[in-house]
């Protein structure tokens, strides 16, 4: 009786676990799609993300922790970063809360969700998700008027990290699940992880390839879009290479600080476009984060 009593009390914990988990993906998607101010802007990319995710978790020794007992986290993320699309604004400002829910082998949260399907003390292998937001909005300057305003994609794919050396290589695939753009983004970088006193820095970068789908997504200019100051434009595919930085700053046991900064720089694909003004996008984030 007691046997049985324990197993259906795990078992309803559980249960109620998973009920909150999945409300918690459909709210973080509700919120991203609320508050997102800016089309364009991305967050960091994902191998960047598994980084600063490793350093801001605190590690606990619960054995259910691969899955179902990690740690809950609130806060708030503001970035500003340089608009490449002519006669929009040169820098744009963007705001989110933070919410997600942080396991060993599970994150649900508004940059996404990860569960690693297997792992060791060497590497992992991923299943991934999340939303692109829209690349920019058709108001944000008179040149851009008359471009077909793009859907927001939800994208899924897979992501592996590898220890090597004294970093990580990180690797990702992403497709898109709506047709919004119909194209596939994979990148690989590495990052050095290292620590001074109670900072904790991550240096590295990479190079995201992108289908040319999704790059005509992004700056591409169709038939009907086609005015006497803007050309019909159908880029191919191409490569970005990236540059990253971030730093983590546990101010106590549960809350943190984390600062990023990175910069992609656009190819000809991107830049030859009759919508793009320059040949990088600079951005720097601040995170406040306090895990419970």
């Amino acid at each position: 009786m007691v046997s049985h009593f324990m197993v259906s009390h795990f078992c309803s914990r559980r249960l109620g676990d998973a009920m909150v988990l999945g409300g918690l993906g459909i709210c973080t998607a509700a919120i991203i799609i609320m508050f997102a101010s800016s089309a364009h802007a991305q967050t960091a990319t994902p191998g960047q993300r598994e980084i600063i995710r490793e350093q801001v978790n605190p590690q606990t020794e619960d054995p259910l922790k691969p899955w179902l007992g990690g740690n809950w986290q609130i806060g708030a993320f503001g970035q500003i970063s340089s608009n490449p699309y002519r006669g929009a604004d040169s820098t744009d400002l963007d705001a989110l809360p933070v919410l997600a829910y942080d396991a060993e082998r599970l994150r649900i949260g508004i940059d996404g969700i990860d569960a690693k399907v297997w792992m060791n003390d060497f590497a992992s292998v991923s299943i991934i998700g999340g939303l692109r937001m829209e690349p920019f909005d058709p108001g944000d300057s008179s040149y851009l008027n008359g471009l077909e305003k793009r859907d927001m994609a939800y994208e899924a794919g897979i992501g592996g990290s590898l220890r090597v050396w004294h970093g990580e290589l990180q690797a990702s695939y992403q497709t898109d699940l709506n047709n919004a753009h119909g194209g596939h983004e994979v990148d690989v970088a590495y990052y050095l992880p290292t620590e001074y006193e109670k900072f904790s820095f991550n240096v590295g970068g990479g190079v995201t390839w992108q289908s040319e789908d999704l790059v005509d997504y992004n700056v591409g200019v169709r038939r009907n879009e086609v005015r006497s100051d803007r050309g019909f434009y159908s880029p191919d595919a191409t490569f970005i290479p990236h540059l990253d930085f971030s730093v983590t700053y546990p101010v106590t046991e549960s809350f943190a600080v984390v600062g990023t900064t990175d910069v992609k720089f656009l190819l000809d694909e991107y830049t030859d476009s009759p919508i793009i003004d320059e040949d990088y996008v600079l951005s720097a984030g601040l995170v406040l984060v306090y895990t419970f």
